[in-house]
């Protein structure tokens, strides 16, 4: 937390989590991971480690269609 009790978090703790680029929810991924799941939405993502920081490349495209069906049929 921060001086004024907001709960903010330094860089410095956030290094490991990455953000969902669907819901936008941050989320820690098992360190080395080459795929990982949001826990919020579950959607899959392809992982690329430098050290201890991870980035998101790209969606897993196997499992793609299945989440895009389901937040279609979701809809209705």
């Amino acid at each position: 937390m921060d001086a004024e009790g907001k709960g903010r978090r330094t860089k410095g703790e956030r290094i490991g989590e990455i953000r969902c680029p669907h819901c936008f929810s941050r989320f820690r991924p098992s360190h080395g991971a080459e795929r990982a799941s949001c826990p919020e939405c579950g959607w899959e993502w392809h992982l690329s480690w430098k050290g201890d920081l991870a980035k998101i490349r790209k969606p897993v495209w196997e499992k793609w269609d299945e989440q895009v069906s389901e937040e279609q049929r979701g809809e209705e």
